[in-house]
């Protein structure tokens, strides 16, 4: 699975990122947890939005595997802002309105934020994963001076469209 290869990459780059995010190769999943999620949240809890290391709360920079026990209200905070977007579910947050959801009527990925609207990222949860993947494993993604998840710009653009040359985000 894809996703648990960006997980080991993540915990390879922070190895305090397995205690923050919840990761166990145990079934996690709950009964609220949405079907279309239950995969991601069968190997990790999410990282809780008052996490005390904030170095440890991204998989992305800037986003974070929103907790199972705070999906429910991160999934009404998302349906409020962006009612347009019925059959979206979030997985990944910022700490303001910006989200990655799944369109759960064709599988596809997309980035929401207020001031940008939506925009396809991946046609699917398998080339999204493969996509953050090979941005850690390329060097896209790479620890700050502070020990941040930062990236690439550019790079991330590059690898991005080579993977899903289909979705204009990466060339925007």
């Amino acid at each position: 699975m894809k996703f648990e290869k960006v997980l080991n990459a993540a915990i390879q780059q922070r190895p305090k990122y397995k205690q923050a995010v919840g990761f166990s190769k145990t079934n996690l999943v709950d009964n609220h947890i949405p079907e279309p999620l239950s995969f991601i949240y069968s190997v990790a809890e999410g990282t809780i939005k008052a996490i005390s290391d904030e170095s440890l709360m991204d998989i992305i920079p800037g986003f974070r595997l929103i907790h199972k026990n705070e999906l429910e209200g991160e999934m009404k905070k998302f349906e409020k802002a962006y009612s347009h977007l019925s059959v979206h579910l979030p997985f990944l947050a910022d700490n303001s309105s910006c989200y990655f959801s799944l369109d759960s009527s064709d599988g596809s990925i997309y980035r929401v934020a207020p001031e940008y609207g939506q925009s396809q990222i991946a046609l699917s949860m398998d080339d999204f994963w493969q996509t953050i993947l090979c941005f850690y494993q390329e060097g896209v993604y790479f620890l700050d001076s502070e020990g941040y998840l930062d990236y690439n710009f550019e790079k991330e653009g590059e690898v991005g469209a080579r993977i899903n040359p289909t979705c204009e985000y990466w060339t925007e």
